[in-house]
């Protein structure tokens, strides 16, 4: 089975269109929060989406090395939340959609920076970051 929806905000739980603002998802167990904004302040092994059509990857047919800079685009692209790379701005992948909460952190002056904890070909291609505020 599948589900209905088009991949972007107003299709998940925790968007505007659900009035909702915090986050709905599993934020993780080593996730550090700001109570006052609700937005967390740390965020640990997020393992992003669609990094094989990524633009890092199309376009240097590689994947980005542990350590490597990372940072959350503080606006959204074909709808999405995506992780960039710190010295190029190329996207890497795709945020997973549990975390679309984050959005309003972003639009509330906060921004998320990182790095790439581990990255790999097999079984697909694949990148894990963490990010802090």
């Amino acid at each position: 089975m599948g589900s209905s929806g088009y991949g972007r905000f107003g299709d998940y739980p925790g968007s505007s269109s659900f009035g909702s603002y915090g986050g709905t998802g599993n934020q993780g167990n080593s996730s550090e929060y700001n109570r006052e904004l609700d937005c967390p302040v740390a965020i640990d092994l997020i393992i992003l989406e669609d990094v094989a059509t990524s633009e890092y990857y199309s376009t240097r047919h590689r994947l980005p090395s542990p350590g490597e800079d990372v940072e959350l685009k503080d606006c959204l692209h074909e709808g999405r939340l995506v992780v960039i790379s710190s010295s190029t701005g190329e996207i890497i992948g795709n945020l997973p959609t549990e975390y679309n909460y984050l959005f309003y952190c972003i639009e509330s002056g906060m921004h998320y920076s990182g790095n790439v904890r581990s990255s790999g070909e097999f079984p697909m291609p694949f990148v894990t970051v963490s990010l802090h505020a």
